[in-house]
């Protein structure tokens, strides 16, 4: 079954068994289930609905922190979304999904990606 969870958090740490993300506010992850079983991930098309699924899912399960108009909390919010959706893209681990999350400005965490920009840097 192709799935993945996303687990919101301040600080976010990818895990091996999945995508998540661990909160320290209110001590509970907020988490959403991806389905993508529907999806062919080699194909642009699906890349791009997955992506979007993922970000939806991201936004949703960070949303706590985006509902005030701190900037601190916007920076928060911003930060929990892009790791939700960098840590949810490397657990899928399809090259165009990959490719079209670093299209967006997400580098997804342990990617081969990842080491390029450093090594350019």
């Amino acid at each position: 079954m192709k799935n993945l969870t996303i687990l919101a958090a301040t600080t976010l740490i990818a895990c091996a068994s999945g995508t998540s993300a661990w909160a320290d506010s209110n001590l509970e992850p907020h988490s959403i289930t991806v389905h993508y079983e529907d999806l062919n991930t080699d194909s642009p098309r699906g890349a791009a609905m997955l992506y979007q699924r993922i970000r939806i899912a991201a936004e949703s399960v960070c949303g706590n922190l985006g509902s005030a108009r701190s900037l601190v909390l916007q920076s928060r919010y911003s930060g929990c979304v892009h790791g939700a959706i960098g840590a949810a893209v490397a657990s899928v681990n399809r090259p165009a999904v990959t490719e079209y999350a670093a299209a967006r400005g997400i580098v997804p965490a342990d990617s081969q990606i990842k080491g390029r920009f450093a090594r350019n840097n």
